[in-house]
């Protein structure tokens, strides 16, 4: 019998709800926050760390005063303007809290995703894969998740089956009890099972762009999924063993051989990477790859980093989503947990179907979903 893999909450602090948007996708700050961006921090460094805390304090709130609101955001506004190499949608931001009818509209027709690829300097000409990917899912799940909101669930079903994303979130299952769904609320746990799927589907669709835009050979992330022959190590334990071979050592102490002054590492800290139990932090991880004489802070480890904490995510949603639904008898609301999405038994099962299954989809479709993400901003796929 396979050792069962485990899986830890990916971020500090006692676990909490994962937020989303448009029914499947992630909010942006998780995405920022498995990139280890902070975005509060983020805005301290510009100064703007106290309007950013007293904005989201007005967020908070619900149906905060817009007087106040702007004030806070035209203060943080102005603080990340005074920056270099400012993106272009500060300005528009900045007009439309001006008054700029145009300039408003650009603003208000941006998704939360879109949003923040345009506040990351990523012009639309510029979406690859995973941007595009994002765009079309954070859409397209709004409009499935007004229709259920609606009562009319067997138009989100309709709408799901026609879409050239969402249909491949769908088995003939899925589909029968979104069909029959009386409310959004019923089809929770579903959701969630769709929106790890699709996020397994993010994650191919950036494996690709990686390897294509560093000339490396694809897939570089399959290597951090767990699977049934893994002996139940998880992402995290998968991930030193990558580390191991950018390093070209076999074993901890000749890892630890060349690294005796790194800053915070301890040999019990390698182990505790090896086993694990613990994620390598960047800092440390970093100091150690230099003293091995690895100094690009774009080596593709930091991005197989990022990538395993996704996947680790994913892992700790399903088995989280599994305990409870045995622990409660697998109730109805609960389905399909305990099992994954697509019928499959465990993350492993799951995941070495659904993986090459995204991989193939995006060199097939990648083109169709360029065409949808950028038509909605009056701009075709070139």
């Amino acid at each position: 019998m396979n050792a069962r893999v485990s899986f830890s909450y990916p971020f500090d602090g006692h676990p909490a709800p994962i937020p989303r948007v448009g029914l499947f996708a992630f909010m942006p700050d998780i995405h920022l926050k498995l990139f280890g961006v902070s975005v509060q921090a983020a805005f301290a460094e510009t100064g703007a760390g106290n309007a950013y805390r007293r904005l989201m304090r007005l967020a908070a709130q619900g149906n905060p005063r817009e007087k106040l609101v702007l004030k806070a955001l035209n203060e943080m506004l102005e603080k990340v303007g005074s920056q270099e190499a400012t993106p272009a949608f500060i300005d528009d931001l900045k007009r439309a809290i001006a008054g700029c009818i145009d300039a408003r509209q650009h603003v208000e027709s941006l998704t939360f995703i879109e949003t923040l690829f345009w506040g990351l300097g990523i012009e639309v000409s510029e979406w690859q894969r995973r941007h595009c990917y994002l765009a079309v899912l954070e859409r397209s799940g709004w409009r499935t998740q007004q229709l259920l909101e609606a009562g009319d669930a067997a138009g989100a079903a309709d709408f799901m089956t026609n879409h050239s994303l969402l249909s491949a979130l769908l088995w003939p299952e899925a589909l029968e009890v979104l069909r029959k769904a009386p409310n959004l609320q019923a089809v929770s746990a579903l959701t969630t099972a769709m929106s790890m799927d699709a996020h397994l589907g993010w994650l191919a669709g950036w494996d690709l762009d990686d390897g294509e835009n560093k000339g490396l050979e694809s897939p570089q992330f399959a290597c951090l999924i767990p699977s049934r022959t893994g002996h139940g190590r998880n992402p995290a334990s998968l991930l030193f063993d990558e580390l191991k071979r950018r390093l070209r050592v076999s074993s901890v102490s000749a890892m630890m051989n060349k690294a005796s002054d790194v800053p915070e590492l301890e040999i019990g800290t390698l182990y505790r990477w090896s086993s694990g139990k613990h994620f390598p932090d960047p800092e440390t991880m970093a100091g150690l790859m230099a003293a091995h004489g690895l100094e690009d802070s774009k080596d593709r480890l930091y991005r197989q980093h990022s990538a395993a904490k996704l996947i680790n995510l994913l892992g700790y949603l399903g088995q989280t989503l599994s305990a409870i639904s045995r622990e409660n008898g697998e109730p109805p609301a609960m389905w399909p947990w305990p099992a994954f999405p697509f019928g499959h038994p465990d993350f492993e099962s799951w995941a070495a179907v659904r993986y090459p299954y995204w991989l193939a989809y995006h060199r097939e479709k990648g083109a169709v979903l360029a065409e949808l993400a950028k038509a909605a901003h009056g701009t075709s796929c070139q």
